[in-house]
């Protein structure tokens, strides 16, 4: 039976023409709590790439240098390039007491550029209230532990208060 042979290559190709590239084409809602995905690639915005470690990109030496960046999202477990929540007040204070403000954006990104000490303290503010993250990170990244499915202990993505 010929067609039960062409039938693997079919199966192929359905699952190629349904988005089987990921969430990061735009189609796939699946692991995005947000239902809208940055689908600009690396054309330079501050809404770029939302979930993605913005520090190791922009250290590549394209775009401006940040001390902290991150970005607020709607669930632990949204996907890169997900969009995230916007006007949430991430609230730093640093080892010498210093505090830093940043405001996420429509991507629900947030950045500084700040001479920040390390280690530093971190308030998330929102409509809906304040939550503190119990550990006081060494590092801006953000997204180098705060990933969909967490590292170095973090819950998830880091999440506005609900």
């Amino acid at each position: 039976m010929p067609f039960l042979r062409s039938l693997p290559l079919l199966s192929l190709l359905l699952l190629a023409a349904t988005g089987c590239a990921g969430p990061t084409d735009g189609t796939d809602t699946g692991a995005c709590s947000s239902g809208s995905y940055w689908t600009g690639g690396d054309e330079e915005s501050p809404l770029m790439n939302p979930g993605q470690s913005c520090i190791a990109c922009h250290d590549r030496g394209e775009g401006p240098t940040f001390t902290v960046a991150g970005t607020v999202m709607g669930d632990y477990g949204d996907v890169d390039d997900c969009d995230g929540v916007e006007g949430v007040t991430v609230r730093l204070t640093d080892a010498d007491g210093a505090v830093h403000e940043a405001t996420s954006n429509a991507a629900g990104n947030f950045y500084l550029n700040d001479a920040i000490a390390m280690p530093y303290t971190v308030e998330l503010e929102s409509d809906a209230g304040v939550s503190t993250m119990s550990t006081a990170p060494t590092t801006g990244d953000c997204a180098s532990c705060h990933t969909a499915d967490g590292a170095e202990g973090a819950p998830g993505r880091v999440v506005a208060p609900f």
